[in-house]
């Protein structure tokens, strides 16, 4: 061989070399309409940062915060049609396409948001959930929080009795229109961004909400009151398409799945942490708080449960919960 065609050699094994190593690289596109500074975006940057960790560098998520790929429809339909990877999305909206995912969104279905974390680290239920998802084309990665939610008021709220003949704005969800239906109010879905001005005008009476868009939308400013329920844990689970997990290398498969139960229980800690520190600032803005007894609540919210709790896997899934302790 010429001195010419083994340096021609050399260059082609280089290229192949390089074109091996750049195919190896693996950057996930995840989307969210959080800000950057909220535990959705600090979770799954931690999520990538673990993901390059476990890959040494050859898998990597590339993370688009405030709904820069689209709001929370449009990145699970992303997930579906590969233009997006990962999609973040409150367990409401993927019940549009995973209709026993409900599960997850009713009301008092754990003890507190403890519970909560214990319940979603577990094994058991992280697979179950695998499997429910895995039947509409889905992949579960990990399960972020969203906050407990309360109730806010333009009266005091010191028991349930108080809601009486109250419209309180709800989420457009059958079971949450029917819970407030049960604990006397007169539940009223409304756009989220047009709540503040109906509280203001008094369309709406009060709403439900957690600590972190209580403060962040100043909506104590228009409803001072704020009653300490835990009436919801709000769960936002990670979600990519199936179709695309299947497509990853198998190392790249385990590592996503164990970075994502990691950054997923950092992410409820950041929430817990953020739920603790607003309610301080809540405080200090001068809110009205009230702690009514919660025992009437749940008995009313559990009378639902018949009601929307119907097929094996959706009893199946409650019982998997609720056995967490």
């Amino acid at each position: 061989m010429t001195m010419k065609s083994m340096f021609v050699a050399m260059l082609m094994s280089v290229a192949s070399l390089a074109s091996v190593a750049e195919a190896a690289e693996v950057t996930l596109k995840a989307s969210h309409n959080a800000n950057a500074d909220e535990p959705y975006n600090l979770g799954m940057v931690r999520m990538s940062e673990l993901l390059a960790e476990k890959t040494g560098g050859k898998a990597e998520i590339k993370v688009f915060p405030n709904a820069q790929l689209g709001d929370e429809m449009e990145s699970i339909q992303g997930t579906q049609i590969g233009t997006i990877d990962i999609a973040v999305t409150a367990n409401e909206t993927l019940v549009n396409f995973t209709p026993d995912m409900g599960v997850l969104s009713m009301p008092f279905l754990f003890e507190n948001a403890e519970q909560m974390d214990h319940a979603l680290s577990a094994s058991e239920v992280r697979d179950y959930v695998n499997e429910v998802l895995g039947k509409q084309g889905f992949r579960l990665i990990g399960f972020f929080s969203a906050g407990t939610r309360h109730i806010m008021t333009k009266k005091p709220v010191a028991s349930m009795e108080d809601l009486a003949g109250m419209k309180i704005r709800t989420m457009q969800n059958p079971a949450h229109l029917a819970a407030f239906k049960d604990f006397g109010a007169n539940p009223t879905p409304l756009a989220y961004s047009e709540l503040y001005g109906a509280l203001e005008t008094g369309v709406v009476d009060g709403a439900e909400a957690a600590n972190t868009n209580y403060y962040s939308k100043k909506f104590y400013e228009v409803a001072p009151n704020w009653a300490i329920v835990g009436w919801l844990e709000l769960v936002a689970p990670v979600i990519m398409g199936e179709a695309r997990f299947q497509s990853l290398p198998e190392d790249v498969q385990n590592a996503l799945m164990e970075a994502g139960v990691e950054a997923a229980t950092y992410q409820r800690q950041a929430y817990r942490e953020s739920d603790a520190k607003l309610y301080e600032e809540l405080v200090k803005a001068g809110v009205n708080v009230t702690k009514p007894d919660i025992a009437p609540f749940r008995a009313e919210a559990d009378k639902i449960y018949s009601t929307y709790i119907t097929t094996d896997e959706q009893k199946r899934l409650v019982e998997l919960l609720k056995d967490v302790k």
